[in-house]
């Protein structure tokens, strides 16, 4: 659904969830809109009183939170249970793959796990079509590492390839019924 600033509001909602607090940038960057779009999103969020600001970030009120809760609800629905089930135990396989090699990580290696995973995350896409930004992240995370920007292997408070791998086991946990996200 088209929200302020042209932004899909469920991924708007999820992506305020799963980063806890945020700003106008990141956020921005987060679900590839531009700046202005950006800002009017996170604007609305606090003015329809879904998202409380502090810092110059913002984080979900309890509004907020039900409102996420609602949407996803709703879009499990649509879900179909058994093969995103499929799709998520492929997806652990890697995920334990992942958390051993992340600690010492390197681009290189990270590469391989991606090339592994690309198939995974084209079925991620292909069943919950609002996740598809996550191959995009990932593209981006990677490429700054290998441009010998290594931050961007697994620092927080930027979309490094820890950080969005992170979020896309959460987002998968939540399509696949494991959790409440």
């Amino acid at each position: 659904m088209a929200f302020a600033g042209n932004v899909d509001e469920l991924a708007l909602l999820q992506a305020v969830r799963l980063k806890e607090q945020v700003g106008v940038g990141v956020l921005a960057d987060h679900l590839g809109v531009s700046a202005a779009s950006g800002q009017a999103a996170y604007q609305a969020l606090v003015e329809q009183g879904k998202a409380a600001e502090s810092d110059g970030k913002i984080s979900l009120t309890d509004k907020g939170l039900a409102e996420l809760e609602d949407q996803l609800d709703a879009e499990r629905v649509s879900i179909d249970e058994d093969s995103i089930g499929e799709v998520y135990e492929q997806f652990t396989a890697l995920d334990e793959e992942f958390l051993a090699l992340i600690d010492t990580a390197d681009a290189d290696s990270l590469a391989a796990l991606d090339s592994r995973a690309t198939d995974v995350f084209d079925d991620v896409s292909a069943f919950v079509p609002r996740l598809s930004r996550y191959q995009e992240l990932f593209s981006i995370a990677l490429r700054k590492a290998q441009a010998g920007e290594s931050e961007w292997i697994s620092a927080s408070g930027v979309d490094s390839y820890a950080t969005v791998w992170s979020e896309i086991r959460r987002e998968l946990r939540g399509a696949a019924g494991k959790d409440d996200n």
